[in-house]
C-alpha cells in the first residue's frame, strides 16, 4: 500500500478562471508493521554495540530517530539478552534477543507509517548477524487486523436475518403459485392471513400458510 494524497478544499486556489491549482497536497500515511523471527550464530550482545546497530539501521532505512535508540542487557538466568528500543519519527523500532540458546533467539519490530521494504531489512539483519534462519510477517494494520469489538458480528446477524426473510419470502411466493396452478377453487387472502376455499363443502374455510422451519445457513 503506497501513500495517496487527498486535497483540501481550503489549499485549493480557485482563481477567476475557475480552474483550481493544488497548493500542498497531503499525504495519507501507511501503518505497516513488521514481526520478524530470527536465529542467530553471532547476536549481539554489548549494549554499545546494538546502540550504534540500530542507529545505522534507523539510517539505512531512511528513517530519523526522535528519542534512543535505549538499550539494555538483562543478566537473568532462563531470560538472558539484550533489548535494545527507538523511537523513530514514523514510530518505533524494538529487538530483544535471548542469547542462552544456541543459535539465539532474536524478534525484531518495525512499525512505521513511512514506507520500506521488509526483505531490505531481513537481509541486513542475515548479514549482520550471521542469521541461520529467519522469518517474518508483513502487516498493514490499515486493513489486516481483526475487529473484536462486534461490528462483523452485527453485520453478520443482519445479513443472515435478511437471508433468512429473503428465503422466507420466495418460499411463499413459490407456495401460491403453485397452488393457484393446482387450485382454482381457493382465494389468497389480501391480508396475508392464507387462503379462502370458494368451491366444495369446505367453501368459506381459510386455510392458513404452510410454515417451515429454516436451518442457520451462516
Amino acid at each position: 500500500m503506497t501513500k495517496g494524497i487527498f486535497i483540501n478544499e481550503d489549499d485549493q486556489d480557485w482563481g477567476s478562471s475557475g480552474m483550481n491549482n493544488i497548493v500542498q497536497p497531503k499525504e495519507v500515511l501507511v501503518h505497516k508493521h513488521l514481526i520478524v523471527r530470527a536465529e542467530a550464530v553471532n547476536p549481539p550482545m554489548v549494549e554499545q554495540h546494538l546502540k550504534d546497530w540500530l542507529f545505522n539501521f534507523i539510517e539505512t532505512i531512511n528513517m530519523k530517530v526522535l528519542m534512543g535508540p535505549y538499550v539494555i542487557y538483562h543478566d537473568v538466568p532462563g531470560n538472558r539478552g539484550i533489548t535494545g528500543a527507538a523511537i523513530i519519527e514514523t514510530s518505533h523500532i524494538v529487538m530483544h534477543v535471548w542469547d542462552e540458546p544456541s543459535p539465539a533467539l532474536m524478534q525484531f519490530d518495525v512499525y512505521s507509517c513511512g514506507e520500506f521494504d521488509p526483505e531490505v531489512i531481513c537481509k541486513k539483519i542475515k548479514k549482520d548477524f550471521d542469521i541461520v534462519k529467519i522469518e517474518y510477517k508483513f502487516l498493514d494494520r490499515d486493513i489486516e487486523l481483526r475487529d473484536i469489538s462486534g461490528g462483523m458480528s452485527v453485520e453478520k446477524n443482519r445479513l443472515k436475518d435478511l437471508i433468512i426473510k429473503n428465503n422466507k419470502d420466495k418460499e411463499k411466493k413459490d407456495k401460491e403459485k403453485l397452488l393457484l396452478k393446482t387450485r382454482k377453487e381457493v382465494d389468497i387472502n389480501k391480508d396475508g392471513s392464507g387462503y379462502t376455499i370458494k368451491e366444495g363443502p369446505n367453501k368459506g374455510k381459510v386455510l392458513a400458510h404452510i410454515q417451515t422451519i429454516h436451518k442457520n445457513i451462516i
